[in-house]
């Protein structure tokens, strides 16, 4: 636990000396973390040509832990009752590297790759805690192509659909997504999609077909495919409603055989097999509101009798001052035998069943913007959140009630 701690606290004290130097006048963070990865700028450089207007590195990271409060106490904790009981846990969330170059005035290539060998966090299993550690694979592999008024984009690629997931993980303002929205998601998955082109347009879309995949159960191995899990298509339209608040609705449909069985893998395509969103997303001052509300139609994994899982999201947030943020977010899953609660940490931790008919969660977090010019570049992030479940899954098993506290270090270049 002591080199958990010493690695939190070195990244934590890192952002702090980096935030100093910036506000004493001696470096400009902001402008380092935009110039130094772009290893070539046409214009920038000078070196305008027809063939290559940019290439850049990217490399994402983000060092999170936990700790769990259930209702009950140490009982209550995942291996309690044997004496084992351990209420933290941490890891590496994400810790990625790859580059990107845009290439042919219209193209753009972009390759980033999952780091394997780091710490993922801790399980318990037969009466002990184990670390597992992560294994390399491809996030993100694509060409995109910008012909006025679309973009094509042809590869592995997030179906961005719903408020919460199409934010890039690099600009979350709370350590995790809501749990309708982690349960519903598809991970990144191989496809071809469409969009407009124009990101500031009154009407924005996307349609997009991808082909479902599955991983090993224990590791982010790149996926398999198999004819059992269909495909997935998505469609999302967006209207202005105004000069800074715009309306969404996203949906997806899946036609994953579920009765198809895989042991020791995991299916990555959307957790049911239709889903539906509809997102609201504002901006004013130093105000921001999300609220979404979000239906998933036979849902997959559910536990025996869950069909259908309804969910509501609400989330603002205030800029108190250029470097500080606060958060909070309500968020609401509700379905018999149908609601699948979040991995991250109080699942993993506590003992309690990972399904229930009801779950309310309340999150209170801050953020720190070392950089407050590019604040999602290096930000030091902490959430208090209160979870109530109710009813029990098949089995008769509760599901968490209890508090989870949460900080983490993201940054993004």
């Amino acid at each position: 636990m002591k080199k958990e701690i010493m690695m939190m606290a070195s990244l934590a004290l890192g952002a702090g000396f980096i935030a100093q130097a910036q506000n004493n006048g001696q470096f400009n963070f902001g402008d380092w973390s935009k110039n130094s990865f772009t290893l070539f700028n046409a214009e920038r450089d000078g070196a305008q040509n027809p063939y290559i207007q940019e290439l850049s590195l990217k490399f994402r990271g983000q060092f999170q832990g936990g700790y769990v409060d259930p209702a009950g106490g140490i009982d209550r904790v995942m291996g309690g009752a044997d004496g084992h009981g351990k209420r933290d846990n941490n890891e590496w969330r994400r810790f990625r590297i790859g580059a990107q170059a845009k290439v042919f005035e219209h193209f753009t290539l972009k390759g980033v790759w999952n780091i394997g060998g780091l710490d993922s966090r801790y399980k318990y299993k037969n009466g002990q805690w184990h670390r597992s550690s992560t294994s390399s694979s491809v996030d993100e592999l694509y060409i995109a192509g910008k012909f006025d008024p679309v973009v094509v984009n042809l590869g592995k690629h997030k179906p961005a659909y719903m408020g919460e997931y199409r934010t890039s993980g690099a600009k979350l303002i709370t350590l995790e997504r809501s749990a309708i929205v982690n349960q519903l998601k598809a991970e990144k998955l191989y496809g071809l999609s469409i969009a407009g082109a124009d990101k500031k347009a009154t009407l924005q879309w996307n349609v997009g077909i991808w082909t479902n995949g599955r991983r090993d159960a224990n590791t982010w191995l790149e996926p398999s495919f198999n004819s059992d899990d269909g495909y997935l298509l998505g469609a999302s339209l967006g209207y202005a409603t105004g000069d800074n608040s715009r309306l969404y609705i996203d949906y997806m449909h899946s036609t994953r055989n579920q009765g198809a069985q895989h042991p020791g893998t995991e299916y990555a395509g959307a957790g049911a097999q239709d889903v539906l969103a509809l997102t609201w997303e504002t901006e004013k001052n130093n105000l921001s509101f999300m609220a979404e509300a979000i239906a998933g139609f036979n849902v997959y994994e559910a536990d025996s009798g869950g069909e259908n899982v309804y969910g509501l999201v609400l989330m603002p947030s205030y800029r108190i001052t250029p470097n500080w943020e606060a958060v909070a977010r309500y968020q609401l899953s509700a379905g018999s035998n149908a609601v699948v609660a979040d991995s991250r940490y109080y699942t993993t931790n506590g003992a309690f069943s990972g399904v229930c008919d009801l779950q309310h969660g309340l999150y209170f977090g801050a953020n720190y913007y070392v950089s407050p010019q590019n604040p999602h570049a290096l930000k030091v992030m902490f959430g208090a959140e209160y979870i109530n479940s109710h009813g029990t899954d098949a089995d008769g098993n509760k599901g968490f009630t209890g508090w989870q506290l949460s900080t983490g270090v993201r940054w993004d270049f």
